[in-house]
């Protein structure tokens, strides 16, 4: 399924600045113009890390890259830094 992409520039993804001028909301743009794939990992899923680990919860970043809170290790970690055990 081909996406038309908006351009970056466009008035929705304008962040007026005082003064005058705006700023580019990068995440926004990448969110509704870039599809990330879903979650790869379920909870409950064992994986390794440096030490084993298992899923505590599932989150999206900013852009919608999928992230995965750790129990006893926190937030924020993505598919690459993770290797399921077998």
């Amino acid at each position: 399924m081909k996406i038309d992409k908006m351009p970056l520039d466009d008035q929705r993804y304008r962040i007026p600045l005082q003064g005058g001028g705006y700023a580019l909301n990068l995440s926004k743009w990448s969110r509704e113009n870039e599809p990330k794939p879903p979650h790869k990992y379920k909870v409950g899923d064992t994986l390794a890390l440096t030490t084993e680990v298992e899923v505590k919860s599932l989150h999206f970043d900013c852009d919608g890259t999928p992230l995965y809170e750790l129990y006893n290790l926190g937030n924020g970690f993505s598919e690459e830094s993770l290797v399921p055990i077998s």
